[in-house]
């Protein structure tokens, strides 16, 4: 199969080098022509959405939100603009769960199948091939596109037909880093203004059964005030935004992701959008009148 990747953010770019590296034809597609021209003489760059739909039989959409995909997907030189029946598109973005469905639909009747497959684990993992890809749709769309997924990620969870599954689970797993990183950030300010080595902290919390992975990544990382970004702080922003607003669809209430969306909303509205999103801890120091 020929492979596409539109989207050459920090996740989109390190999936098309993992599947270069794996040695899948490649063609490329990204708004902005800069980040296409790291993959000169790697992969086939292309002008529009369209151009990938010509090229591609499968083709990863990795965008911010959903206006990008919208665009992609459905635009004037979109992907389905071909009407190509044999296509299949995944799309790795996060969106909610209504969008991936709206989204779904419109292309099943230009004739293209889409699969929601939003991915856990950073860059590094998509360039290690270490993703964990969770996919809903089309089960026969799955089962062609599962070779070149897995070289993305060997533990797939495939959630059956039904669209915007996958992005459910999505926003469930991400206001759980959400409120991870909220919790060590408020340990590390406690004993921060404890006049307390916050590094100290990170360490004994790290020796014990409720440790996390994010407090052994990044909590020493969060201590020293070190923020250089694998995710944007204003990317798991949006996604707290999607979780709480798929939870008034559905009519329940998840009171700590509200609070931890209004958290990070604060700090990112006083200049922490583009540090990763754990700088949700400096936000913390900075309005308690603290130097990290």
């Amino acid at each position: 199969m020929k492979i596409g990747v539109a989207g050459l953010g920090l996740m989109g770019s390190a999936m098309a080098n993992r599947l270069l590296r794996t040695g899948f034809d490649l063609a490329v597609y990204n708004r902005s022509k800069t980040k296409a021209e790291k993959f000169e003489g790697r992969a086939k760059i292309v002008d529009t959405p369209a151009g990938l739909a010509n090229h591609c039989d499968l083709i990863f959409t990795v965008v911010t939100d959903f206006d990008a995909l919208g665009e992609i997907l459905t635009g004037d030189q979109g992907i389905s603009s071909l009407g190509r029946s044999d296509l299949i598109v995944a799309d790795a973005s996060t969106i909610s769960p209504s969008q991936s469905q709206s989204c779904a639909a419109v292309l099943r009747e230009r004739g293209v199948e889409m699969l929601g497959m939003p991915v856990m684990g950073g860059p590094l993992a998509a360039e290690t091939g270490e993703l964990v890809p969770i996919v809903s749709g089309s089960k026969a769309a799955f089962e062609k596109s599962r070779t070149i997924i897995e070289a993305l990620g060997k533990k797939i969870f495939y959630l059956g037909d039904k669209d915007g599954a996958a992005n459910a689970v999505k926003l469930a797993l991400n206001l759980n880093i959400a409120l991870v990183a909220s919790a060590v950030s408020e340990g590390i300010t406690l004993v921060r203004g404890a006049g307390i080595d916050p590094s100290i902290f990170i360490q004994i919390l790290n020796s014990t059964y409720f440790k996390t992975g994010l407090s052994e990544k990044k909590g020493p990382k969060m201590a020293s005030g070190e923020f250089e970004p694998s995710f944007h702080l204003k990317n798991m922003l949006k996604d707290l935004e999607l979780a709480t607003s798929t939870a008034l669809a559905e009519k329940i209430t998840l009171p700590q992701t509200a609070l931890a969306q209004q958290i990070f909303r604060a700090a990112n509205n006083s200049g922490y959008s583009e540090m990763d999103y754990t700088a949700v801890c400096a936000f913390l120091a900075k309005i308690n009148g603290m130097k990290t």
